[in-house]
């Protein structure tokens, strides 16, 4: 009924694609379904030699190291790729990392772990923004991914650091697509539920509709190709959360405290 919001990605074969935490996760399951589809990869990461170990598994790949945190790196590689490549066609940052943290637990020692999550899954996104948006917007084609969560869509209890940085990136994608769209730039959001990862491993609480990371990985790739700017999944609970966002706040909150009393107990 309605065309898409950015162009579908028709034909995979030499696209220029730099997966930014892809050492593990969703970054290398993506890396490696595109690798398949024929795609030019640079892939980046802090575990070097998980990148390595990626990228003997799979084709017409460059391993390219580094902190998502360091923004010198970040443009270093940026422009390096773009020398060599002559441009970028897709940039998809897939860094992260999620922390547990209560308020009611928390205290001055749990700053550092706050400021990690922020520094890492925001202020790392504009990193990214500041070393590869000068030149897309000059060759006036490309585009850039980010993977966030539907934990940015409410107020979750346990996640005072994690779900803000998501939900600040959720905003920020709706901005940069009004302002980057009118000049031939795509932007996708990407907003998982709960996805069987490294990340997740650790995590002491129940992951309804829980999903692999190459099931992840292929519905993502999938709504670059319709052109989707907002690519959620799986859509029998993100489309629950969704609804969640329309209520009362007392009735959210009602139901939110009901949902977390097991975390609580």
């Amino acid at each position: 009924m309605f065309p898409p919001l950015n162009p579908p990605i028709r034909q995979w074969t030499g696209y220029r694609i730099w997966i930014i935490g892809a050492s593990s996760g969703i970054g290398a399951a993506v890396a490696k379904q595109l690798a398949d589809k024929g795609a030019r990869l640079a892939i980046s990461g802090r575990r070097e030699n998980e990148l390595r170990q990626l990228a003997r598994t799979i084709n017409n790949t460059m391993v390219m190291p580094l902190d998502i945190t360091d923004f010198q790196a970040v443009q270093k590689t940026a422009t390096d790729l773009e020398q060599a490549w002559g441009g970028i066609d897709l940039v998809l940052v897939a860094a992260g990392i999620f922390q547990d943290v209560a308020v009611s637990h928390f205290s001055p020692a749990g700053l550092p772990a706050v400021k990690q999550n922020l520094n890492i899954q925001l202020t790392g996104f504009y990193h990214v923004l500041a070393a590869v948006l000068p030149g897309l917007i000059k060759q006036q084609s490309g585009g850039l991914a980010v993977v966030s969560s539907v934990a940015g869509y409410n107020g979750l209890p346990h996640a005072m650091s994690y779900a803000p940085s998501k939900a600040a990136l959720n905003n920020l994608c709706e901005g940069l697509y009004l302002e980057l769209h009118p000049l031939g730039l795509a932007i996708y959001r990407i907003c998982p539920g709960f996805v069987d990862t490294p990340m997740t491993a650790g995590s002491h609480f129940p992951m309804p509709a829980l999903i692999t990371a190459n099931q992840a990985a292929k519905t993502i790739v999938a709504g670059l190709e319709r052109g989707d700017f907002e690519i959620h999944f799986p859509k029998h609970f993100t489309r629950f959360l969704k609804i969640l966002q329309w209520l009362p706040r007392r009735l959210y909150f009602l139901l939110m405290k009901t949902a977390t009393r097991r975390l609580d107990s």
